[in-house]
């Protein structure tokens, strides 16, 4: 009998998940070894991710919190669905960290719209964008928008995973918070980074319920509940010698 792909096992743990059903639990530890870890990713991870259906979105933490943390998930879906619940920020920040989307037309669409909230919140804080340079280049022109530099490396678990000690080190300026539009750098809001009374999250694939509002539109609706801004806007900002396009 042919051994099946990776790719062919992440297709079967994505039925189960779109069918609701418990997946067997060897099948996730295989798919989460440095072998298949990118089938697991892209078939599976994206593939819940990019439906944009809240109730995959549960589905989404259950799975990947056994995965980066077998044993110790139980905790991480606990916090994932205490900061999923938006909340106005009512501090003062010195500084306001936000997380980039990794990819730069997220960036564009959720992430601008939130800097120019904070921006606008917050006229008097330092506002990083942590991320690589070719995210902030997008924004490299408007001298509110600071860099925090970081990668993220595409790859196994654990090189995705590696970013997490240096970006909590990061983050642990004092008065400080963390915005998170649903990024990468946390596993779209399953890592934690920051204590929870500084951690602000927009979890994007599920804000809205099941409407069909566009990302922009869904992410100044939250930026208004949560920044008290409401005609947060995308914008770019990119420098004469960014590289950009």
């Amino acid at each position: 009998m042919t051994t099946p792909t990776c790719n062919e096992r992440a297709a079967l743990l994505l039925d189960y998940c779109l069918r609701a059903e418990p997946w067997p639990p060897e099948l996730l530890r295989e798919l989460a070894g440095d072998q298949c870890f990118d089938a697991l990713f892209r078939v599976v991870a994206e593939g819940l991710a990019d439906r944009f259906e809240p109730a995959l979105c549960d589905t989404y933490a259950a799975l990947f919190a056994e995965a980066i943390a077998p044993g110790q998930s139980a905790a991480l879906v606990e916090r994932y669905r205490r900061v999923r619940v938006p909340r106005a920020i009512a501090s003062e920040p010195r500084t306001v960290f936000v997380l980039s989307r990794i990819t730069l037309g997220a960036d564009v669409a959720v992430t601008s719209v939130i800097l120019d909230a904070a921006k606008r919140r917050f006229p008097k804080a330092a506002i990083y964008l942590a991320g690589p340079r070719k995210n902030w280049e997008l924004f490299a022109a408007d001298p509110r928008i600071l860099h925090l530099p970081l990668n993220y490396r595409r790859g196994t678990l654990r090189e995705r995973l590696a970013a997490g000690p240096e970006l909590r080190e990061a983050l642990a300026e004092p008065d400080s918070i963390v915005i998170d539009p649903d990024s990468r750098l946390t596993q779209l809001g399953l890592l934690p980074v920051c204590p929870e009374d500084r951690y602000y999250f927009f979890e994007s694939r599920a804000y809205g319920g099941d409407g069909d509002d566009p990302l922009p539109l869904l992410t100044r609706r939250w930026a208004a509940e949560t920044f008290g801004i409401a005609d947060a806007a995308p914008f770019v900002a990119v420098g004469q010698a960014s590289g950009l396009s």
